[in-house]
């Protein structure tokens, strides 16, 4: 199987500390931008991934999230805007991003992989929509490593690792 298609969560993946974080204030990882860079230049499209509550609320602009997490490099962003107790489809856990994306981009999901740091957001969401998930441990669930297990995920440690990881398996299979 290639992996053709990579979705990254934002807050405590590629930068921050897996809360949230301003546009502003928010600070990536070392080797972040070359994570992306090296997936894209490996023929993988790569999308950014995200819960932003804070856009509800009036704390966050949109379209500045979107704005500066395409200048990162990602070929497309996928935004939940909305607060969990809004009930809405697209909040991770939920599959309604990973089914925005598909209808987008026509992709098979058993080419797809989700790289985030929440076991219940990020892994959750890459159980229910049947697409690999690769736990990092540099955000809010660094610490447990068990829950990885209970989430069928590959745990690495940062988003440097699970690309390269990506860039091994679609080499094995050319």
């Amino acid at each position: 199987m290639k992996f053709d298609t990579v979705f990254i969560d934002r807050d405590g993946t590629i930068g921050g500390n897996g809360h949230y974080c301003s546009v502003e204030d928010f600070v990536l990882f070392e080797h972040s931008l070359a994570s992306i860079q090296l997936l894209k230049e490996k023929g993988c499209r790569v999308f950014a991934l995200t819960n932003q509550t804070k856009i509800s609320d009036g704390t966050m602009n949109e379209e500045e999230l979107r704005c500066s997490l395409l200048a990162m490099g990602f070929t497309d962003v996928f935004i939940c805007p909305h607060h969990e107790t809004e009930g809405c489809h697209c909040r991770k856990p939920k599959i309604g991003l990973i089914e925005e994306a598909e209808n987008k981009y026509l992709f098979e999901r058993k080419n797809a992989v989700i790289i985030g740091d929440s076991y219940k957001a990020d892994m959750g969401c890459a159980k229910n929509s049947q697409i690999v998930g690769i736990h990092v441990a540099t955000g809010r669930d660094a610490e447990d490593k068990s829950l990885c297990h209970a989430h069928e995920c590959l745990e690495v440690a940062d988003i440097y690792e699970a690309a390269q990881w990506i860039v091994a398996q679609n080499s094995k299979t050319n």
